[in-house]
């Protein structure tokens, strides 16, 4: 199995990609606590392109109350 983290953040508190992976890997679960950001971690079956974790990704981010408006977002492999 692989491991992966879809990261999503609002732009109005992400100036970049960049700061929000920072913030992430700085303050861990505690990021939804200082930011609007969330993380959901998960697992694929080895075989699975990346293409499908990054879809499975939002999927959950996006049935969360996330949507793609003004927002930055990203797969991380763990």
């Amino acid at each position: 199995m692989r491991k992966f983290i879809f990261l999503i953040g609002s732009t109005d508190d992400f100036e970049s990609l960049e700061a929000l992976k920072t913030a992430y890997f700085e303050l861990g679960e505690h990021i939804r606590d200082d930011g609007n950001a969330s993380f959901f971690e998960f697992e694929v079956p080895e075989n699975l392109d990346r293409g499908w974790a990054l879809l499975i990704g939002r999927g959950l981010a996006f049935t969360n109350d996330w949507c793609m408006d003004d927002t930055l977002s990203t797969l991380l492999e763990a």
